[in-house]
């Protein structure tokens, strides 16, 4: 399918697909699935308290509401929500692209983000920072604070598994509130898995098993990192993991 795209107007959305991109204030994504999405409420909370935090005033309910009703129940989307900086509501629904179990990393050559917290504004400069690490044979790339510790990626966010717990950057690593991330705790909580908060320089990650989270490609391992520590994959762990992290997905609620 190609890309549609609605805004709007205060009573339902309109289709406005083809005009100008507007910068954005906030943006949130998501894979669907045959109608099902995890953490679908998160996405919304996430999106709403961004909007509300950049200086959005009227409530979102009504839109998330259309929103709602608009997503398709079958196929395979990567849909995204927007508030863009002229104060316009707007769905794009978009095909997902192929869906990947493992990825390849390489260190960002320096961190662009403006915005750490909110998911939206900083979505062109980590688009080109990923383009670098790609030009590097590699699918995204690892921000580092002025330490060498790991605060986040240009598309995912980062764990680790040791020592028999699940380890995540600190709150001090400023990024964006990951549903993805509450989801893995999620998952490392009912299987008795401690979560620990801790920093992480690249250094300490050699023989780690390294993963990669986000909404749209769920829990992926992280199987090389360019010019990096050399990490461990443990299939088994993987394959575990996204089972679990698949049947969290529930049914849109029907509006």
């Amino acid at each position: 399918m190609d890309v549609l795209r609605f805004r709007w107007n205060g009573s339902e959305l309109v289709d406005v697909t083809g005009a100008p991109e507007i910068p954005l204030y906030v943006a949130d994504s998501f894979l669907l699935n045959e109608g099902k999405v995890v953490g679908f409420d998160r996405h919304l909370v996430r999106f709403t308290s961004s909007a509300e935090f950049q200086g959005l005033v009227r409530p979102v309910d009504d839109f998330l509401s259309a929103v709602t009703a608009a997503l398709p129940r079958t196929g395979t989307l990567f849909p995204r929500i927007d508030l863009t900086e002229r104060g316009e509501l707007e769905l794009h629904l978009r095909p997902a692209p192929e869906l990947k179990e493992t990825i390849v990393v390489a260190t960002a050559t320096h961190d662009p983000r403006v915005e750490p917290s909110i998911k939206g504004p900083d979505i062109p400069v980590l688009n080109a920072l990923r383009q670098e690490a790609q030009a590097l044979g590699a699918d995204d790339a690892v921000i580092l604070d002025a330490q060498g510790r790991i605060v986040d990626g240009s598309t995912t966010c980062f764990v680790w598994f040791a020592d028999g717990e699940l380890h995540v950057p600190p709150a001090e690593a400023i990024r964006v509130d990951s549903t993805t991330v509450a989801s893995a705790r999620e998952l490392a909580a009912k299987g008795g898995i401690s979560v620990t908060e801790t920093w992480a320089t690249a250094a300490d990650l050699a023989g780690v098993e390294l993963y990669a989270l986000n909404a749209l490609h769920g829990i992926r391992a992280v199987s090389k990192w360019i010019d990096g520590p050399v990490l461990s994959v443990n299939e088994d762990r993987l394959v575990h993991w996204r089972q679990q992290y698949d049947l969290l997905a529930q049914e849109l609620p029907e509006i």
